[in-house]
Protein backbone atom coordinates (compact mmCIF):
# COMPACT_ATOMS: atom_id res chain seq x y z
CA UNK A 1 0.00 0.00 0.00
CA UNK A 2 1.44 3.38 -0.86
CA UNK A 3 2.16 5.90 1.61
CA UNK A 4 1.46 9.60 1.33
CA UNK A 5 3.35 11.83 2.95
CA UNK A 6 3.41 15.97 2.96
CA UNK A 7 5.67 17.09 0.39
CA UNK A 8 5.51 14.40 -2.04
CA UNK A 9 5.78 15.62 -5.65
CA UNK A 10 4.52 13.54 -8.66
CA UNK A 11 7.19 12.80 -11.98
CA UNK A 12 7.05 15.50 -14.71
CA UNK A 13 4.47 14.67 -17.10
CA UNK A 14 1.99 13.17 -14.77
CA UNK A 15 -1.20 14.31 -12.47
CA UNK A 16 -0.30 15.38 -9.07
CA UNK A 17 -0.53 12.93 -6.64
CA UNK A 18 -3.62 13.47 -4.56
CA UNK A 19 -3.78 12.35 -0.61
CA UNK A 20 -6.86 9.61 -0.39
CA UNK A 21 -9.69 10.81 1.67
CA UNK A 22 -9.91 7.82 3.87
CA UNK A 23 -6.44 8.89 5.57
CA UNK A 24 -8.25 11.82 7.28
CA UNK A 25 -10.20 8.68 9.33
CA UNK A 26 -8.52 8.69 12.45
CA UNK A 27 -7.81 5.11 13.25
CA UNK A 28 -7.94 3.24 17.22
CA UNK A 29 -5.73 -0.46 17.23
CA UNK A 30 -7.08 -2.08 20.73
CA UNK A 31 -5.56 -5.16 21.83
CA UNK A 32 -7.91 -6.99 23.72
CA UNK A 33 -6.92 -10.03 25.98
CA UNK A 34 -7.25 -12.67 23.41
CA UNK A 35 -4.21 -11.32 21.03
CA UNK A 36 -6.36 -10.04 17.83
CA UNK A 37 -5.66 -6.38 17.42
CA UNK A 38 -9.17 -4.33 16.27
CA UNK A 39 -8.54 -1.25 14.23
CA UNK A 40 -11.52 0.78 14.41
CA UNK A 41 -12.44 3.94 13.19
CA UNK A 42 -12.57 7.14 15.81
CA UNK A 43 -15.69 8.66 15.81
CA UNK A 44 -16.20 12.27 14.43
CA UNK A 45 -16.97 14.82 16.67
CA UNK A 46 -20.00 15.96 14.15
CA UNK A 47 -21.02 12.19 14.54
CA UNK A 48 -20.76 12.86 18.67
CA UNK A 49 -22.62 16.06 18.43
CA UNK A 50 -25.17 14.31 16.51
CA UNK A 51 -25.64 11.66 19.24
CA UNK A 52 -25.54 14.09 21.86
CA UNK A 53 -28.20 16.15 20.38
CA UNK A 54 -30.24 13.11 19.99
CA UNK A 55 -29.85 11.93 23.72
CA UNK A 56 -30.92 15.76 24.48
CA UNK A 57 -33.94 15.65 22.74
CA UNK A 58 -34.66 12.15 24.41
CA UNK A 59 -34.27 13.40 28.00
CA UNK A 60 -36.10 16.69 27.12
CA UNK A 61 -39.33 15.23 25.88
CA UNK A 62 -39.62 12.45 28.45
CA UNK A 63 -39.66 14.74 31.05
CA UNK A 64 -41.88 17.19 29.91
CA UNK A 65 -44.37 14.43 29.11
CA UNK A 66 -43.80 13.55 32.58
CA UNK A 67 -44.24 16.79 33.98
CA UNK A 68 -47.41 17.48 31.94
CA UNK A 69 -49.07 14.26 32.66
CA UNK A 70 -48.41 15.01 36.42
CA UNK A 71 -49.70 18.20 35.99
CA UNK A 72 -52.58 16.94 34.05
CA UNK A 73 -53.83 14.44 36.75
CA UNK A 74 -53.61 17.38 39.68
CA UNK A 75 -50.58 15.72 41.60
CA UNK A 76 -48.27 18.60 41.79
CA UNK A 77 -48.38 22.14 41.96
CA UNK A 78 -46.80 25.21 43.61
CA UNK A 79 -43.11 24.46 44.90
CA UNK A 80 -43.33 20.92 44.63
CA UNK A 81 -43.56 21.32 40.65
CA UNK A 82 -40.23 23.42 40.88
CA UNK A 83 -39.22 20.48 43.24
CA UNK A 84 -39.96 17.62 40.47
CA UNK A 85 -39.05 19.35 37.56
CA UNK A 86 -35.33 19.63 39.57
CA UNK A 87 -35.63 16.22 40.45
CA UNK A 88 -35.99 15.17 36.78
CA UNK A 89 -33.21 16.80 35.44
CA UNK A 90 -30.98 15.16 38.15
CA UNK A 91 -32.73 11.63 36.96
CA UNK A 92 -32.00 12.34 33.29
CA UNK A 93 -28.88 14.18 33.56
CA UNK A 94 -25.83 11.92 34.19
CA UNK A 95 -27.51 8.60 35.59
CA UNK A 96 -29.22 8.65 32.07
CA UNK A 97 -25.78 7.81 30.44
CA UNK A 98 -24.46 5.86 32.91
CA UNK A 99 -27.14 3.12 33.29
CA UNK A 100 -27.77 3.62 29.17
CA UNK A 101 -24.12 2.63 28.91
CA UNK A 102 -24.03 0.03 31.51
CA UNK A 103 -27.15 -1.64 29.68
CA UNK A 104 -26.18 -1.53 26.44
CA UNK A 105 -22.62 -2.14 26.55
CA UNK A 106 -21.25 1.42 26.06
CA UNK A 107 -23.62 3.28 23.63
CA UNK A 108 -27.04 5.55 24.59
CA UNK A 109 -30.16 5.76 22.59
CA UNK A 110 -28.35 8.21 20.25
CA UNK A 111 -25.16 6.80 19.95
CA UNK A 112 -26.78 3.53 18.79
CA UNK A 113 -28.95 5.63 16.13
CA UNK A 114 -25.57 7.45 14.74
CA UNK A 115 -23.36 3.76 15.22
CA UNK A 116 -21.11 4.99 17.63
CA UNK A 117 -19.93 3.19 20.64
CA UNK A 118 -17.52 3.25 23.76
CA UNK A 119 -14.96 1.41 24.12
CA UNK A 120 -11.66 0.93 26.68
CA UNK A 121 -8.42 1.73 25.18
CA UNK A 122 -6.60 -0.79 27.18
CA UNK A 123 -8.90 -3.21 24.88
CA UNK A 124 -10.46 -5.15 27.90
CA UNK A 125 -14.09 -4.75 28.56
CA UNK A 126 -15.97 -1.02 29.08
CA UNK A 127 -16.25 -0.84 33.16
CA UNK A 128 -18.89 0.67 35.62
CA UNK A 129 -15.80 2.50 36.52
CA UNK A 130 -14.71 4.31 33.44
CA UNK A 131 -18.71 4.53 32.12
CA UNK A 132 -19.50 6.50 35.37
CA UNK A 133 -16.11 8.38 35.34
CA UNK A 134 -16.54 9.76 31.79
CA UNK A 135 -20.33 10.76 32.27
CA UNK A 136 -19.45 12.64 35.74
CA UNK A 137 -16.84 14.63 34.33
CA UNK A 138 -19.44 15.68 31.42
CA UNK A 139 -21.29 17.41 33.86
CA UNK A 140 -18.06 19.76 35.01
CA UNK A 141 -17.01 20.05 30.92
CA UNK A 142 -20.51 20.78 29.53
CA UNK A 143 -23.49 20.83 31.07
CA UNK A 144 -23.16 23.23 34.39
CA UNK A 145 -20.84 25.83 31.99
CA UNK A 146 -23.89 26.41 29.66
CA UNK A 147 -25.97 26.17 32.98
CA UNK A 148 -24.17 29.38 34.22
CA UNK A 149 -24.34 31.02 30.87
CA UNK A 150 -28.20 30.47 30.22
CA UNK A 151 -28.51 32.33 33.61
CA UNK A 152 -27.69 29.99 36.63
CA UNK A 153 -24.66 31.87 37.22
CA UNK A 154 -24.02 34.69 39.67
CA UNK A 155 -24.21 36.99 36.70
CA UNK A 156 -20.94 38.39 36.74
CA UNK A 157 -18.66 39.52 33.40
CA UNK A 158 -15.69 37.37 34.46
CA UNK A 159 -17.64 34.53 35.88
CA UNK A 160 -19.03 34.53 32.12
CA UNK A 161 -15.86 34.88 30.56
CA UNK A 162 -14.66 32.02 32.56
CA UNK A 163 -17.01 29.68 31.48
CA UNK A 164 -17.24 31.11 27.84
CA UNK A 165 -13.02 30.46 27.66
CA UNK A 166 -13.56 26.65 29.66
CA UNK A 167 -15.96 25.53 27.26
CA UNK A 168 -13.04 26.49 24.42
CA UNK A 169 -10.73 24.76 26.15
CA UNK A 170 -13.38 21.74 26.40
CA UNK A 171 -14.18 21.96 22.77
CA UNK A 172 -10.27 22.16 21.72
CA UNK A 173 -9.16 18.99 23.70
CA UNK A 174 -11.08 16.41 21.33
CA UNK A 175 -9.89 18.10 18.03
CA UNK A 176 -5.89 17.88 19.26
CA UNK A 177 -6.32 14.34 21.10
CA UNK A 178 -5.55 11.64 18.65
CA UNK A 179 -8.77 9.34 19.22
CA UNK A 180 -10.92 12.29 19.91
CA UNK A 181 -11.45 12.28 23.37
CA UNK A 182 -12.98 14.73 25.96
CA UNK A 183 -11.78 15.18 28.80
CA UNK A 184 -13.55 12.87 30.50
CA UNK A 185 -12.30 10.31 27.91
CA UNK A 186 -8.72 10.92 29.21
CA UNK A 187 -9.31 10.54 32.54
CA UNK A 188 -11.60 7.58 31.76
CA UNK A 189 -9.58 6.10 29.61
CA UNK A 190 -12.19 5.48 26.82
CA UNK A 191 -12.55 6.40 23.28
CA UNK A 192 -15.70 6.97 20.83
CA UNK A 193 -15.46 4.58 17.96
CA UNK A 194 -17.91 3.86 14.71
CA UNK A 195 -18.96 0.77 15.32
CA UNK A 196 -18.18 -2.06 13.21
CA UNK A 197 -20.76 -3.82 11.25
CA UNK A 198 -20.39 -6.72 10.60
CA UNK A 199 -19.15 -8.06 7.03
CA UNK A 200 -20.50 -11.60 5.78
CA UNK A 201 -18.12 -13.34 2.88
CA UNK A 202 -19.29 -14.39 -0.14
CA UNK A 203 -20.09 -18.40 -0.16
CA UNK A 204 -17.67 -20.18 -2.22
CA UNK A 205 -20.28 -22.44 -3.76
CA UNK A 206 -22.15 -19.36 -5.16
CA UNK A 207 -18.78 -17.85 -7.02
CA UNK A 208 -18.55 -21.31 -9.39
CA UNK A 209 -20.22 -21.06 -12.30
CA UNK A 210 -22.26 -23.72 -14.10
CA UNK A 211 -20.01 -24.23 -16.90
CA UNK A 212 -17.14 -25.31 -13.93
CA UNK A 213 -19.08 -27.30 -12.32
CA UNK A 214 -19.98 -29.24 -15.34
CA UNK A 215 -16.72 -29.68 -16.74
CA UNK A 216 -14.70 -30.54 -13.55
CA UNK A 217 -16.34 -33.69 -12.61
CA UNK A 218 -15.11 -35.83 -9.19
CA UNK A 219 -16.28 -39.44 -8.13
CA UNK A 220 -17.16 -40.63 -5.17
CA UNK A 221 -13.67 -42.52 -5.01
CA UNK A 222 -12.13 -39.18 -5.25
CA UNK A 223 -13.87 -37.44 -2.60
CA UNK A 224 -14.14 -40.11 0.54
CA UNK A 225 -10.07 -39.01 0.74
CA UNK A 226 -10.83 -35.55 2.43
CA UNK A 227 -12.64 -34.35 5.30
CA UNK A 228 -14.15 -31.30 6.71
CA UNK A 229 -11.03 -30.26 7.76
CA UNK A 230 -9.26 -30.33 4.50
CA UNK A 231 -11.91 -28.40 3.22
CA UNK A 232 -11.85 -25.73 5.69
CA UNK A 233 -8.43 -25.16 4.65
CA UNK A 234 -9.68 -25.47 1.27
CA UNK A 235 -12.46 -22.64 1.33
CA UNK A 236 -9.87 -20.24 3.29
CA UNK A 237 -7.35 -20.61 0.56
CA UNK A 238 -10.28 -19.66 -1.72
CA UNK A 239 -11.24 -16.55 -0.14
CA UNK A 240 -7.77 -15.24 -0.02
CA UNK A 241 -6.25 -16.18 3.52
CA UNK A 242 -3.02 -17.86 4.15
CA UNK A 243 -2.01 -17.71 0.57
CA UNK A 244 -3.66 -15.00 -0.96
CA UNK A 245 -1.41 -11.84 -0.03
CA UNK A 246 -1.03 -10.80 -3.54
CA UNK A 247 -2.08 -12.28 -6.86
CA UNK A 248 1.05 -14.09 -7.77
CA UNK A 249 1.66 -15.63 -4.63
CA UNK A 250 -1.93 -16.62 -4.69
CA UNK A 251 -1.94 -17.85 -8.09
CA UNK A 252 0.75 -19.88 -7.28
CA UNK A 253 -0.57 -21.90 -3.58
CA UNK A 254 -3.47 -22.40 -6.23
CA UNK A 255 -1.71 -24.05 -8.71
CA UNK A 256 0.61 -25.91 -5.52
CA UNK A 257 -2.74 -27.05 -3.93
CA UNK A 258 -4.44 -28.20 -7.24
CA UNK A 259 -1.18 -30.33 -8.17
CA UNK A 260 -1.43 -31.71 -4.68
CA UNK A 261 -5.13 -32.61 -4.76
CA UNK A 262 -4.74 -34.16 -8.05
CA UNK A 263 -2.50 -36.04 -7.36
CA UNK A 264 -3.93 -37.15 -4.31
CA UNK A 265 -7.63 -38.00 -5.91
CA UNK A 266 -5.30 -39.50 -8.94
CA UNK A 267 -7.35 -36.91 -11.18
CA UNK A 268 -5.77 -37.30 -14.59
CA UNK A 269 -6.37 -33.91 -16.42
CA UNK A 270 -4.00 -30.85 -15.70
CA UNK A 271 -5.79 -27.82 -15.60
CA UNK A 272 -4.01 -24.68 -17.37
CA UNK A 273 -3.30 -22.15 -14.21
CA UNK A 274 -5.75 -19.39 -15.68
CA UNK A 275 -8.17 -22.20 -14.98
CA UNK A 276 -6.53 -23.32 -11.21
CA UNK A 277 -9.02 -21.80 -9.24
CA UNK A 278 -11.80 -22.44 -11.62
CA UNK A 279 -10.86 -26.28 -10.45
CA UNK A 280 -10.67 -25.72 -6.98
CA UNK A 281 -13.60 -23.91 -6.05
CA UNK A 282 -15.60 -27.03 -8.20
CA UNK A 283 -13.82 -29.73 -5.81
CA UNK A 284 -14.86 -27.35 -2.98
CA UNK A 285 -18.57 -27.45 -3.65
CA UNK A 286 -18.33 -31.19 -4.96
CA UNK A 287 -17.01 -32.15 -1.52
CA UNK A 288 -18.64 -30.07 0.21
CA UNK A 289 -21.82 -31.46 -0.94
CA UNK A 290 -20.49 -34.89 -0.32
CA UNK A 291 -19.63 -34.54 3.05
CA UNK A 292 -23.15 -32.55 3.80
CA UNK A 293 -25.00 -35.85 2.43
CA UNK A 294 -22.93 -38.08 4.65
CA UNK A 295 -23.42 -36.05 7.68
CA UNK A 296 -27.45 -36.22 6.83
CA UNK A 297 -26.38 -40.48 6.20
CA UNK A 298 -25.21 -40.29 9.73
CA UNK A 299 -21.61 -40.52 8.85
CA UNK A 300 -19.71 -37.04 9.22
CA UNK A 301 -15.91 -37.15 8.26
CA UNK A 302 -13.43 -35.14 9.82
CA UNK A 303 -10.44 -35.38 8.00
CA UNK A 304 -8.81 -37.39 5.77
CA UNK A 305 -7.64 -39.69 8.37
CA UNK A 306 -11.36 -40.84 9.12
CA UNK A 307 -11.49 -44.61 9.02
CA UNK A 308 -14.73 -46.84 9.79
CA UNK A 309 -13.78 -48.91 12.79
CA UNK A 310 -13.28 -52.23 11.53
CA UNK A 311 -15.79 -55.13 13.22
CA UNK A 312 -13.90 -57.06 16.16
CA UNK A 313 -13.46 -60.48 15.61
CA UNK A 314 -16.29 -62.60 17.00
CA UNK A 315 -15.12 -65.15 19.60
CA UNK A 316 -15.11 -68.70 18.69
Amino acid sequence: MARWRRGERSKPGTKPLRRPAETSVKRLTLSPPEGVPLHLDVAGLAARFGAQFVDFVITTVAMIAIILALLFANLVGGAAFMALATLLALIFGTPYYVVSELLMNGRTPGKKMLGLRVVSKDGSGLSTHQIVVRNLTKEVEVFLPVAFLLGGGEGSLWFDGFMLVWLLVVVAVPIRSKANQRIGDLIADTAVVNEPRPLLLPDVAEAVGRTARERFVFSTAQLELYGAYELQVLERLLRGGEEGRDGRERQKGLVRIGERIRAKIGYEETPPPAEEEAFLKSFYVAQRAFLEQKKLMGDARADKFHREAEPEPEPR
